[in-house]
């Protein structure tokens, strides 16, 4: 094959005898109480907030805001394509199959060709797939029936694209900012966003990690808003992240716990809480209406799965092969860049993909890293920390030598930036963007390796964490009159 605030339940439920006993057993239920007032208390004082608050979520940007947005896109946008222009060589992308998206390459030029959604083991058998999730494929294919496959005109359209993807991650990321804590933070995000090493290293590559850190930025903008006027959106965007790489399902924790517990504000009166039956109201409804847009934009791509494999999945199809590519006997040994297990560079394992199919094959690669995982659990507790690790310190275990170190040592700076600026900034309302970004790396921890694009999605949120600075919302409003 080729290349919130803390809702605090009664204390305790008791019914009090009268006389003497009862004064006693109030006074010590009142002195329960009040214990129980101060750890809520103390509580306040030291965890972090889950979200701004709703008054200042409720608020609207003036529309000078959305005009710096602007700007800050077109400056981003010049100066990625500027100098990506220089810097990279595009020649040696179209030369290089794995820059050129490999998999994703590969599937696209077979859409491009007329063949589908498919993989080719040779130039006369075409499998349908879910290799990988379709929207960047479709992008690519687009690229490739218009400039040619794998030619050099579709690498420079390619970079036009990615650098495209970065500057509207970027204007997010300055909005985002602006809501947070204002002008200047908005403004630091988006400087540590464009001098961001990893947001270089691969930018000319024909992967969907531009696209799906800016789809995942604009999911979470749409978390920013009340639930009961955005819940549509915050449906519909986190499907389109998951429709440009199932890796966003290991956010969806924080998706259902932001729609159902982040937010109670009135709609008929934002800057006032709701009661208790009406935010319950606005939950239910909320929901309803994210999973119904989210269904809206799956189910093509969900029921061309059950057509083509039988199985209702919107997800994409190898998470048994990772499992086993990060998992088998050697893994370790090849650093965790296991590729001989896999059937795009193994011919035997292609030979068994081309018998088994697809789903098949899957199943087979996940039977056998959980009997590997079962018989040595002690080994993958360690590999798997190892990864964690990686993932966010760069493959110190390797020397660093599948990523240069100016790279790695980029990593490294926006991990300790990002997790300073979650801890100092707690009360602005961090708790959900740190459980995104610790969350996210979920399926990286247990399959494959801390390979420096599995980190660019969330990305743009690590600088919004490192911009973050405490008491900047007091010091700087830039948000206008509530709606």
């Amino acid at each position: 094959m080729p290349e919130r605030g803390a809702h605090r339940a009664p204390f305790c439920n008791i019914e009090l005898d009268s006389g003497d006993a009862s004064s006693d057993g109030a006074r010590s239920l009142t002195g329960k109480r009040r214990l129980g007032d101060r750890v809520v208390r103390a509580l306040a004082r030291t965890t972090w907030r889950w979200a701004p608050p709703g008054a200042q979520r409720s608020r609207a940007l003036p529309a000078h805001e959305f005009r710096r947005a602007l700007g800050v896109v077109a400056l981003v946008f010049a100066v990625k394509l500027g100098l990506g222009g220089i810097w990279f060589d595009l020649e040696g992308i179209v030369a290089n199959g794995f820059a050129f998206g490999f998999e994703v390459g590969h599937i696209a030029g077979n859409i491009a060709a007329g063949h589908g959604f498919t993989v080719s083991p040779d130039s006369e058998v075409y499998l349908p797939t879910a290799w990988v999730s379709p929207l960047y494929p479709l992008m690519l294919a687009g690229i490739f029936k218009l400039f040619g496959a794998y030619s050099l005109a579709a690498a420079k359209a390619m970079l036009v694209a990615n650098c495209l993807f970065q500057a509207a991650s970027a204007g997010l990321l300055y909005l985002l900012g602006v809501r947070f804590g204002g002008r200047s933070v908005g403004l630091v995000a988006a400087c540590i966003f464009l001098v961001n090493p990893n947001g270089w290293q691969f930018l000319a590559w024909a992967w969907p990690s531009q696209l799906f850190a800016f789809l995942l930025l604009l999911h979470f903008y749409s978390l920013l808003f009340p639930i009961y006027r955005s819940a549509g959106l915050v449906g519909a965007t986190f499907a389109l992240a998951l429709m440009a790489d199932g890796a966003a399902i290991a956010v969806a924790p924080v998706t259902l716990a932001h729609l159902y517990f982040g937010n109670s504000a009135n709609p008929a009166n934002p800057a006032n809480p709701a009661s208790a039956a009406d935010a319950n109201r606005v939950r239910r409804r909320s929901l309803a209406a994210a999973l119904i847009c989210f269904a809206i934009v799956v189910a093509p791509w969900t029921i061309r799965n059950a057509q083509q494999f039988g199985s209702i999945n919107p997800l994409r199809g190898n998470v048994g092969v990772n499992l086993w590519v990060g998992n088998y006997p050697g893994a370790n040994d090849e650093s965790f860049h296991g590729l001989a297990p896999s059937p795009w560079h193994d011919a035997a394992e292609g030979k068994k993909f081309v018998a088994l199919g697809e789903r098949g094959y899957d199943r087979m690669a996940r039977d056998r890293a959980l009997a590997e995982i079962v018989a040595r659990p002690g080994r993958f507790v360690v590999n798997s920390l190892t990864r964690f690790s990686g993932f966010w310190l760069g493959e110190w275990w390797a020397g660093y030598q599948h990523i240069a170190w100016f790279y790695s040592l980029g990593l490294i700076a926006l991990t300790a930036l990002a997790l300073r600026g979650a801890i100092r900034a707690r009360k602005l309302g961090t708790g959900a963007l740190l459980a995104a970004v610790l969350l996210f790396g979920g399926p990286y921890y247990l399959t494959v390796h801390g390979h420096g694009r599995y980190r660019v999605p969330i990305e743009p949120l690590m600088c919004l964490l490192a911009a973050l600075k405490p008491g900047e919302a007091e010091r700087e409003s830039s948000l206008g009159d509530v709606e």
